[in-house]
């Protein structure tokens, strides 16, 4: 009974330990290595960017689980081979319960990251005057938040201060396209 207390007492350690000093890299696929059976990088499992059943979070759950329903099944009188095997099974199912719940919350997440996919063909109001092949500002609202940024023109034309205008290209580090919407 002893052999299953330890196991449970050393899950429980390694999930306060996980909590207490945080570690969310052990919660994504995305390791450095992969396994042959869909849990690798890019993969189109439905784990891909989410919990790994093989993070350290979801093998202390199964580990507590394994030791503690052992230790009430040998208290409880059943052999070692039927305690081992009961708490086989319940750690499994804790496992596979705390993985769902994992899953649940890490799709609840977002990011306030905003791509140049979300800026593509939003609508914009111009803050600075845009002037003829020059630089200015536009406002636009993307992801429910209120972003500024440098605007130009697509034609090198000037655009005057509060014209609504749409967003055309995003060139990396540099100023938005934009064109009279």
């Amino acid at each position: 009974m002893f052999v299953f207390l330890i196991l449970a007492i050393v899950g429980v350690v390694v999930l306060l330990m996980s909590a207490v000093l945080g570690g969310d890299h052990d919660m994504s696929v995305e390791h450095e290595f992969s396994f042959e059976h869909g849990y690798e990088v890019g993969s189109d499992h439905e784990a891909a960017g989410g919990p790994s059943p093989f993070s350290l979070r979801i093998i202390s759950l199964f580990l507590t689980a394994f030791g503690a329903i052992g230790a009430i099944a040998r208290y409880n009188g059943f052999s070692y081979v039927l305690s081992s095997i009961v708490g086989l099974l319940g750690g499994f199912v804790i496992g596979a319960i705390g993985l769902q719940i994992m899953r649940f919350f890490w799709k609840q997440q977002v990011t306030s990251t905003v791509s140049s996919d979300d800026l593509i063909n939003s609508t914009a109001e111009v803050k600075t005057a845009i002037p003829a092949s020059g630089v200015g500002q536009i406002s636009v609202v993307v992801k429910n938040q209120l972003r500024y940024m440098p605007a130009r023109t697509k034609e090198g034309q000037t655009i005057e201060e509060g014209t609504v205008v749409k967003v055309v290209a995003c060139p990396g580090g540099g100023a938005v396209v934009v064109e009279k919407a």
